[in-house]
């Protein structure tokens, strides 16, 4: 699973765009998240709006790294090791994504188009894939 230069494009503009968009303290995601598993609310502390604002600037961080694997791969490492410390179980990372593409879509709405989702899912796995396999989470259990 590769992303080019076109789909990492695709990937920051429309995650600038989503920022730009969300006002500061957005919970957005995090209700998106709940309503598809509230199981996972125990993984969350209760201030969801700074939480969400920590969560957005550290995807910016990611997908800015996108381009410099060295980069990459030592954020995603660290991440990967503080959801394990959470004992964030490897089934979050669906619901997560599935969440995150569908705040694309009520946020965006038709900028977020099926290319840029396309782009996005693939960033997504491969992002999972990685934190997955660096952090050594804990296998589908809660």
């Amino acid at each position: 699973m590769s992303l080019d230069h076109h789909g990492i494009a695709l990937v920051q503009r429309s995650l600038a765009k989503l920022r730009a968009e969300l006002p500061p303290g957005d919970t957005r995601f995090y209700e998106n998240l709940f309503r598809r598993d509230p199981d996972l609310r125990r993984l969350f502390r209760d201030d969801l709006a700074g939480q969400g604002m920590r969560f957005m600037s550290t995807l910016a961080l990611i997908t800015d790294a996108l381009t410099t694997p060295n980069t990459l791969g030592a954020e995603l490492t660290r991440l990967a090791k503080g959801h394990r410390a959470m004992q964030v179980p490897t089934s979050a990372y669906g619901p997560m994504g599935d969440a995150l593409f569908e705040t694309f879509r009520e946020v965006l709405g038709q900028a977020f188009t099926a290319e840029t989702e396309e782009a996005w899912r693939t960033a997504y796995a491969m992002i999972a894939a990685q934190m997955i396999a660096r952090g050594d989470a804990p296998l589908g259990s809660r």
